[in-house]
């Protein structure tokens, strides 16, 4: 078994406006820098992350954090966000915007659909995951430690991809709404023959609602059949979308994020929540 902590990239400029951000860059703000000092005592044995530049600073600031030796650190053009095709940087929302149409097959001009990014997340775990769980199979959930940092709905599809694995159809229970911006979920996740079952469950979520404008968490993955065809799976969540690192960080009233620590800049849940930031 091992263990795998799947993070969404940091807030980016793009977040705080209705545009529709997939491969496309923009600035983020500090709550990656925050995200990266939280995580400096858990050790990682690698991290893989998107090469798109939000996902990538993200995965840096980890990586910076964690003690010699460092993880081994990669970056795929497989984790990338769903590709948005014409619609890139182009305003979402009912009055004159791009809205995406139900159903796992709608894609933009040019661009991907869900389905396209679920074959990329299968990919990613064949290449990146799959060598590590035949190492560690018969290990306990320890024996490795990766970091997945990424985008909301490839983070989605890519937990998606792992639960179509499972051995059973059987609903998994674990209150999974997404992930905000820097939130972080983990699972140990092995094959269908090795349990960890000497280990309490310790389900935890962030106690907070979610955050907004567009920071707010990615949609969960939707349930999908087993997949028969590739070796099934055992998987155990521990925790969805924590986000306690940003308790306390601060952000410039009304602008992009990008600025350090003032003591005349409100609360970062204030300025979320939509409250006085004076």
């Amino acid at each position: 078994m091992l263990t795998i902590t799947v993070v969404r990239h940091g807030e980016s400029t793009d977040n705080l406006k209705p545009l529709w951000a997939g491969w496309s860059d923009a600035p983020l703000s500090v709550h990656a820098k925050a995200l990266g000092e939280s995580l400096k005592s858990t050790k990682f044995d690698a991290i893989f992350a998107s090469d798109l530049l939000r996902a990538n600073w993200t995965a840096q600031q980890i990586y910076r954090n964690q003690a010699e030796p460092k993880p081994a650190f990669s970056t795929s053009d497989l984790l990338r966000e769903q590709n948005f095709g014409d619609a890139e940087h182009k305003p979402f929302g009912e009055k004159g915007g791009w809205q995406r149409q139900p159903g796992r097959v709608f894609k933009f001009p040019a661009g991907e659909s869900l389905d396209d990014v679920r074959r990329r997340a299968n990919e990613a775990i064949r290449l990146f995951i799959e060598p590590a769980l035949k190492e560690c199979h018969g290990q306990p959930p320890s024996c490795r430690h990766l970091v997945v940092v990424a985008h909301g709905i490839f983070n989605a599809e890519f937990l998606g991809a792992l639960l179509a694995r499972r051995k059973t159809a059987q609903p998994l229970e674990w209150n999974y709404r997404g992930m905000t911006n820097t939130g972080w979920t983990r699972a140990e996740v092995g094959y269908a023959d090795e349990t960890n079952s000497t280990v309490p469950a310790n389900l935890t979520t962030h106690p907070l609602g979610p955050v907004s404008p567009s920071s707010s968490p990615a949609a969960p993955p939707l349930d999908q059949p087993v997949d028969k065809s590739l070796s099934p799976l055992y998987i155990r969540v521990i925790c969805t979308d924590i986000t306690t690192h940003l308790d306390g960080v601060y952000r410039q009233k009304g602008g992009i994020g990008s600025q350090g620590y003032d003591e005349k800049q409100g609360d970062i849940r204030k300025f979320f929540g939509g409250g006085d930031t004076s």
